[in-house]
């Protein structure tokens, strides 16, 4: 055991001799690893940005949002889950409507009108005007609608009507994208028939980043209408996300492939210095092994000293990227105001730390099949 420690301090004092006696071996070591990983990082973390901005884009076009509608009758009336259910179910917030006719309204446009179950009466009670008069409501980003009263014509009869603007984080803005009447459902017309309206349900799932996250849903209501006799029409942005999924898959296979294509670099580069720096002392290493000291102590040495090198320059480059991506995103890669974290390119990090680790490997073959040469062929 005194031996082995007394090797291993002899082999650390030797690689610290030979760093200060060819301060360029190690520096063009860590220069090297440290601007390709730098690099590699400025260009996967780029895709990790890209995919980043367009799944906000499509979570805030509406994807985050699943509806779903079947048709009802007297005989057979469609009753989804209850708000509270769902929001046990999947901690969604919901919303459910019953479309009926349409409105007629002062410009001539066709205004739908909503109502609703008794039962969520609380979702729309702060919406509906207090003295029962019907309420149009507007999608918060409408300009053209403005509040205010109107004349709205239902079946040839004229009712006067109060327009208010949607609060802007309200779930109803995802269904109503210009104007829509609400009538609750003891203030709906004469003659108006609510068993053949269509119920819809929307949900607003807590967080979306993948096709999964939707389609769990959709399954549940497929077969929770299908149990009660109905066809479910489902809308959901799972088709986007798988294919958003099946091209980023693509996107992976490119990035395996730029960093095999750095880890050649500084495979070779390492190689290279690991043979010449081995050949330069491998007088003493064979007087060394002469001695008793196996091989595979000095193969371990190189590769701790190149671990040390690569994986310090690696860390020292992810730190550099870490606090200068924003120049780095806003004014080279020109992809707006956008930052990512640790967790984000997790992916990227594993998969440029695997390949310098095999490259760290590779780069000791040469050594090892020097330190196994015959004593006597050397020392002869």
């Amino acid at each position: 055991m005194k031996s082995l420690i007394l090797t291993i301090l002899y082999l650390a004092k030797d690689t610290l001799h030979r760093w200060c006696a060819r301060i360029s071996s190690p520096v063009a070591r860590m220069l090297v690893v440290f601007f390709l990983t730098l690099a590699a990082l400025a260009g996967m973390g780029s895709y990790a940005i890209s995919a980043k901005i367009i799944t906000d884009r499509i979570i805030q076009s509406g994807a985050d949002t699943v509806m779903v509608s079947a048709q009802s009758s007297a005989e057979a009336p469609t009753h989804f889950p209850t708000e509270e259910e769902i929001e046990q179910l999947f901690g969604a917030e919901s919303v459910s409507v019953l479309a009926l006719s349409s409105a007629m309204g002062e410009d001539g446009r066709s205004i739908p009108i909503y109502s609703f179950e008794f039962r969520r009466a609380g979702q729309f009670l702060p919406l509906l005007n207090p003295n029962g008069v019907p309420t149009i409501l507007i999608n918060a980003e409408q300009q053209k609608l403005r509040p205010g009263p109107r004349t709205i014509t239902i079946n040839n009869e004229k009712y006067n009507a109060v327009a208010v603007k949607i609060p802007k984080e309200h779930l109803l803005n995802r269904l109503i994208r210009h104007q829509a009447l609400i009538i609750s459902p003891e203030n709906l017309p004469p003659d108006t028939d609510i068993f053949h309206g269509a119920p819809i349900l929307l949900l607003r799932l807590p967080q979306v980043t993948s096709a999964a996250d939707t389609q769990q849903v959709e399954s549940y209501f497929q077969t929770y209408l299908k149990l009660d006799g109905k066809t479910p029409n489902i809308m959901s942005a799972a088709n986007i996300f798988s294919q958003l999924e099946e091209a980023l898959s693509k996107q992976l296979q490119c990035r395996i492939a730029f960093c095999l294509g750095i880890s050649i670099i500084v495979g070779i580069l390492l190689t290279a210095l690991a043979g010449i720096e081995y050949r330069q002392n491998e007088y003493i290493y064979t007087l060394m092994k002469s001695f008793g000291i196996r091989p595979i102590l000095l193969v371990a040495a190189f590769i701790i000293e190149n671990l040390l090198l690569v994986m310090g320059s690696a860390a020292a480059a992810l730190y550099v990227f870490m606090r200068s991506q924003q120049f780095i995103v806003t004014q080279l890669l020109k992809l707006g105001n956008y930052s990512i974290s640790l967790p984000e390119i997790m992916t990227e990090i594993h998969i440029i730390g695997t390949t310098l680790l095999a490259c760290v490997i590779l780069s000791a073959i040469p050594v090892f099949v020097a330190a196994h040469r015959d004593i006597g062929r050397v020392l002869k």
